[in-house]
């Protein structure tokens, strides 16, 4: 993906604005072309570049690696505007959800977000739209946090039903999630998730106010994302749902099939996506990996039905592609990740 298209977007300068209350603000802002003056304006609003920048700042000023994490944990109390107000008066608990899912990304325009149900689980996942090198995980874990804390306080679910997917290894001090995340976390997963059962979605939110729902609601569409993003969530659904009736013969999803779906012309779809750094062929490269790695998970589905699963006719393929995308072939993996039958 091209990360100059989305580093040059404009976000609000909100959490800057509270680590500077954390961190000596020249060492924060160091190289970043900002001042502390730049956020004592509320409606201040930043680059994309300067925000990681300085966020690639606070590893190297944090007292402890876990830091981050207590301090996304407060974030939920402090988060303002229409996403804050239509969590909290949202019907039910998947009402919330999808607000959030849609919503957030406002403010974090480096990322995309989308839910989808899968049998009885549902997913809230998270997909960069730039690499995001070593601050992934403040990046990707800061908004799963926000959202675990919005299920605790307004539903209190039993978390341990739950579970948090992070794709990338576990640091050295991975025994401390324990402190901050409710819902058991699992590395080296295919995806960036909050992982929860789908009967929550019908849970009711007892303070729920149909008037301040319904303005929150129209308050955040006034702000929401543009068709471009709205675009690339459907595009990840339509290959979600083309993937979820086995099908050994399967033919990869075409990008003028996808785009008539859609009542697009292809060139729309194309520009769409290219506003947003990316490509379908990335897209679905990006879908195929996780794909991959969940059907590996089960040893009673030989590689070469992996390969068919997923559109190539030649398994050597797909160990080709697989390499890409992991650094190891299938078998490895599978052996690696301890395969169990399902």
């Amino acid at each position: 993906m091209d990360s100059n298209v989305i580093e040059d977007l404009l976000m609000p300068a909100t959490y800057g604005r509270h680590l500077t209350r954390m961190f000596p603000a020249e060492a924060l802002l160091a190289g970043t072309g900002l001042t502390a003056a730049d956020f004592a304006e509320p409606d201040r609003r930043i680059t994309v570049r300067q925000a990681l920048a300085y966020i690639r700042n606070t590893l190297a000023l944090g007292p402890e690696p876990d830091w981050y994490l207590g301090w996304a944990g407060t974030l939920a109390d402090h988060f303002h505007g229409p996403v804050s107000i239509a969590l909290m008066s949202a019907p039910t608990l998947g009402d919330g959800v999808d607000t959030f899912v849609r919503y957030f990304p406002v403010r974090i325009p480096y990322m995309h977000m989308q839910g989808r149900r899968d049998g009885d689980l549902f997913y809230a996942e998270l997909c960069p739209l730039i690499k995001l090198g070593d601050i992934k995980p403040i990046l990707v874990e800061t908004p799963l946090m926000v959202l675990q804390q919005y299920l605790h306080t307004l539903y209190a679910v039993d978390f341990s039903q739950a579970r948090i997917e992070l794709d990338y290894p576990p640091p050295a001090w991975a025994e401390r999630y324990a402190r901050y995340f409710l819902a058991p976390v699992v590395f080296d997963a295919p995806r960036v998730a909050l992982v929860m059962p789908e009967a929550w979605r019908a849970l009711r939110n007892l303070d729920y106010q149909e008037s301040t729902w319904a303005h929150a609601l129209g308050q955040c569409e006034a702000i929401a994302s543009s068709p471009d993003r709205t675009t690339l969530g459907e595009v990840r659904n339509y290959l979600c749902r083309a993937f979820e009736v086995p099908n050994r013969r399967r033919a990869l999803p075409t990008l003028e099939e996808v785009a008539g779906h859609l009542h697009l012309a292809p060139r729309t779809l194309i520009r769409r996506l290219r506003r947003l750094g990316t490509t379908y062929q990335a897209i679905m490269d990006e879908f195929l990996r996780a794909r991959a790695a969940e059907l590996l998970a089960n040893d009673r589905v030989k590689i070469k039905e992996v390969a068919a699963a997923l559109g190539f006719q030649n398994p050597a393929n797909f160990g080709k592609a697989f390499k890409r995308w992991y650094g190891i072939s299938p078998g490895s993996y599978r052996v690696r990740h301890g395969a169990e039958p399902r």
